[in-house]
Protein backbone atom coordinates (compact mmCIF):
# COMPACT_ATOMS: atom_id res chain seq x y z
CA UNK A 1 0.00 0.00 0.00
CA UNK A 2 1.38 3.39 -1.03
CA UNK A 3 1.75 6.19 1.49
CA UNK A 4 -0.21 9.40 0.76
CA UNK A 5 2.87 11.43 -0.22
CA UNK A 6 3.80 8.77 -2.75
CA UNK A 7 0.29 8.86 -4.22
CA UNK A 8 0.48 12.64 -4.42
CA UNK A 9 3.93 12.49 -6.04
CA UNK A 10 2.78 10.18 -8.83
CA UNK A 11 -0.49 12.07 -9.36
CA UNK A 12 1.39 15.32 -10.09
CA UNK A 13 2.02 16.02 -13.81
CA UNK A 14 5.42 14.91 -15.10
CA UNK A 15 6.83 18.43 -15.60
CA UNK A 16 5.91 19.51 -12.07
CA UNK A 17 7.21 16.24 -10.66
CA UNK A 18 10.53 16.68 -12.48
CA UNK A 19 10.87 20.29 -11.30
CA UNK A 20 10.08 19.44 -7.66
CA UNK A 21 12.49 16.49 -7.73
CA UNK A 22 15.25 18.67 -9.24
CA UNK A 23 14.66 21.40 -6.65
CA UNK A 24 14.77 18.96 -3.73
CA UNK A 25 17.86 17.13 -5.03
CA UNK A 26 19.66 20.42 -5.74
CA UNK A 27 18.88 21.76 -2.28
CA UNK A 28 19.98 18.51 -0.63
CA UNK A 29 23.22 18.40 -2.61
CA UNK A 30 24.05 21.95 -1.50
CA UNK A 31 23.19 21.19 2.14
CA UNK A 32 25.26 17.99 2.18
CA UNK A 33 28.18 19.77 0.52
CA UNK A 34 28.35 17.92 -2.78
CA UNK A 35 28.20 21.22 -4.66
CA UNK A 36 28.41 24.87 -3.66
CA UNK A 37 25.83 27.48 -4.60
CA UNK A 38 28.50 29.23 -6.66
CA UNK A 39 28.81 26.16 -8.88
CA UNK A 40 25.09 26.31 -9.58
CA UNK A 41 24.91 30.07 -10.09
CA UNK A 42 24.05 31.04 -13.67
CA UNK A 43 26.83 32.94 -15.38
CA UNK A 44 26.14 34.01 -18.96
CA UNK A 45 29.83 34.02 -19.98
CA UNK A 46 30.48 30.52 -18.63
CA UNK A 47 27.29 29.14 -20.14
CA UNK A 48 27.78 30.43 -23.66
CA UNK A 49 31.49 31.20 -24.08
CA UNK A 50 32.96 28.33 -22.04
CA UNK A 51 30.15 26.04 -23.28
CA UNK A 52 28.86 24.99 -19.86
CA UNK A 53 25.47 24.33 -21.41
CA UNK A 54 23.89 22.74 -18.33
CA UNK A 55 24.37 25.91 -16.29
CA UNK A 56 20.95 27.39 -17.20
CA UNK A 57 19.22 24.14 -16.23
CA UNK A 58 20.98 23.93 -12.88
CA UNK A 59 19.76 27.43 -12.06
CA UNK A 60 16.08 26.52 -12.56
CA UNK A 61 15.34 25.46 -8.95
CA UNK A 62 16.54 28.85 -7.72
CA UNK A 63 13.67 30.67 -9.39
CA UNK A 64 11.74 30.25 -6.15
CA UNK A 65 10.57 33.76 -5.37
CA UNK A 66 9.66 34.94 -8.90
CA UNK A 67 7.93 31.64 -9.64
CA UNK A 68 6.01 31.80 -6.36
CA UNK A 69 4.90 35.38 -7.07
CA UNK A 70 3.76 34.32 -10.56
CA UNK A 71 1.57 31.58 -9.12
CA UNK A 72 0.25 33.83 -6.33
CA UNK A 73 -0.67 36.51 -8.87
CA UNK A 74 -2.53 34.07 -11.13
CA UNK A 75 -4.38 32.52 -8.17
CA UNK A 76 -5.31 35.92 -6.76
CA UNK A 77 -6.71 37.16 -10.07
CA UNK A 78 -8.74 33.99 -10.59
CA UNK A 79 -10.27 34.21 -7.09
CA UNK A 80 -11.18 37.90 -6.76
CA UNK A 81 -13.89 37.49 -4.11
CA UNK A 82 -11.85 35.64 -1.50
CA UNK A 83 -11.10 37.74 1.57
CA UNK A 84 -7.68 37.30 3.17
CA UNK A 85 -6.25 38.26 6.54
CA UNK A 86 -2.55 39.19 6.66
CA UNK A 87 -0.77 38.82 10.03
CA UNK A 88 -4.07 39.50 11.77
CA UNK A 89 -3.80 43.21 10.90
CA UNK A 90 -5.08 43.68 7.35
CA UNK A 91 -8.15 42.25 5.67
CA UNK A 92 -8.20 42.56 1.89
CA UNK A 93 -9.44 40.87 -1.28
CA UNK A 94 -7.32 38.25 -3.04
CA UNK A 95 -6.27 40.45 -6.00
CA UNK A 96 -4.25 42.60 -3.58
CA UNK A 97 -2.28 39.65 -2.16
CA UNK A 98 0.77 39.94 -4.47
CA UNK A 99 1.06 43.65 -3.70
CA UNK A 100 0.76 43.09 0.05
CA UNK A 101 3.47 40.41 -0.13
CA UNK A 102 5.64 42.71 -2.26
CA UNK A 103 5.30 45.50 0.30
CA UNK A 104 6.05 43.09 3.14
CA UNK A 105 9.15 41.84 1.33
CA UNK A 106 10.26 45.45 0.80
CA UNK A 107 9.81 46.22 4.50
CA UNK A 108 11.74 43.14 5.61
CA UNK A 109 14.67 43.38 3.19
CA UNK A 110 14.86 47.17 2.73
CA UNK A 111 15.70 46.49 -0.94
CA UNK A 112 13.26 46.67 -3.83
CA UNK A 113 12.42 43.02 -4.67
CA UNK A 114 12.99 42.98 -8.44
CA UNK A 115 12.59 39.19 -8.63
CA UNK A 116 9.18 39.40 -6.95
CA UNK A 117 8.14 42.23 -9.25
CA UNK A 118 9.28 40.19 -12.25
CA UNK A 119 7.11 37.30 -11.01
CA UNK A 120 4.09 39.62 -10.79
CA UNK A 121 4.76 40.90 -14.33
CA UNK A 122 5.02 37.36 -15.75
CA UNK A 123 1.87 36.35 -13.85
CA UNK A 124 0.00 39.34 -15.27
CA UNK A 125 1.05 38.51 -18.85
CA UNK A 126 -0.04 34.89 -18.38
CA UNK A 127 -3.35 35.87 -16.75
CA UNK A 128 -4.12 38.37 -19.51
CA UNK A 129 -3.42 36.04 -22.42
CA UNK A 130 -4.99 32.98 -20.79
CA UNK A 131 -8.06 34.39 -19.02
CA UNK A 132 -8.81 37.89 -20.37
CA UNK A 133 -7.83 37.92 -24.05
CA UNK A 134 -9.83 34.81 -25.16
CA UNK A 135 -13.00 36.46 -23.79
CA UNK A 136 -12.45 39.68 -25.76
CA UNK A 137 -14.46 40.17 -28.91
CA UNK A 138 -11.45 40.94 -31.12
CA UNK A 139 -9.64 37.75 -30.11
CA UNK A 140 -12.12 35.42 -31.75
CA UNK A 141 -11.76 33.13 -28.74
CA UNK A 142 -8.13 32.30 -29.59
CA UNK A 143 -5.75 31.39 -26.78
CA UNK A 144 -2.31 32.70 -27.70
CA UNK A 145 -0.53 30.74 -24.95
CA UNK A 146 -2.11 27.41 -25.80
CA UNK A 147 0.32 24.52 -25.43
CA UNK A 148 1.44 23.23 -28.84
CA UNK A 149 -0.10 19.85 -29.69
CA UNK A 150 3.29 18.20 -30.13
CA UNK A 151 4.09 18.87 -26.47
CA UNK A 152 0.64 17.76 -25.34
CA UNK A 153 1.04 14.50 -27.26
CA UNK A 154 4.54 14.00 -25.89
CA UNK A 155 3.35 14.04 -22.28
CA UNK A 156 -0.25 12.84 -22.50
CA UNK A 157 -0.06 10.54 -25.50
CA UNK A 158 -2.41 10.69 -28.44
CA UNK A 159 -5.90 10.94 -27.05
CA UNK A 160 -8.85 9.87 -29.16
CA UNK A 161 -11.98 11.84 -28.58
CA UNK A 162 -15.29 10.11 -27.91
CA UNK A 163 -16.73 8.45 -30.99
CA UNK A 164 -19.82 10.31 -32.16
CA UNK A 165 -21.76 8.50 -34.88
CA UNK A 166 -22.77 10.63 -37.87
CA UNK A 167 -26.40 11.72 -37.92
CA UNK A 168 -27.02 12.21 -41.61
CA UNK A 169 -30.69 11.27 -41.43
CA UNK A 170 -31.62 14.29 -39.28
CA UNK A 171 -32.54 17.37 -41.27
CA UNK A 172 -33.82 20.69 -40.10
CA UNK A 173 -37.40 21.38 -41.10
CA UNK A 174 -37.32 25.14 -41.57
CA UNK A 175 -33.73 25.45 -42.86
CA UNK A 176 -32.89 28.09 -40.25
CA UNK A 177 -30.84 25.84 -38.03
CA UNK A 178 -33.70 24.95 -35.69
CA UNK A 179 -34.91 21.37 -35.58
CA UNK A 180 -38.56 20.82 -36.30
CA UNK A 181 -40.86 19.54 -33.58
CA UNK A 182 -41.14 16.12 -35.19
CA UNK A 183 -37.35 15.84 -35.61
CA UNK A 184 -36.30 16.37 -31.99
CA UNK A 185 -35.05 13.11 -30.59
CA UNK A 186 -34.89 12.16 -26.98
CA UNK A 187 -32.09 10.08 -25.57
CA UNK A 188 -32.59 6.47 -26.46
CA UNK A 189 -35.53 7.19 -28.82
CA UNK A 190 -34.97 6.85 -32.55
CA UNK A 191 -37.11 9.11 -34.75
CA UNK A 192 -39.56 7.32 -37.01
CA UNK A 193 -39.29 8.18 -40.69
Amino acid sequence: MAIPIEDWYYDVPIITRTFVTAAVLTSLSVQVGLVTPFQLYFNFDKAFYDLQLLSPLSNMPFLGSPLAFTLVYIWSRRNPFIRLNFVGLFVFSAPFLPWVLLGFSLLLNNVFPTGDMMGIAVGHVYYFFEDVWPNERNSGGRRLLKTPQIIVRMFEGIQDGPHIPPQDDLAFADGLGEPGVDQVQNEGVVPVT
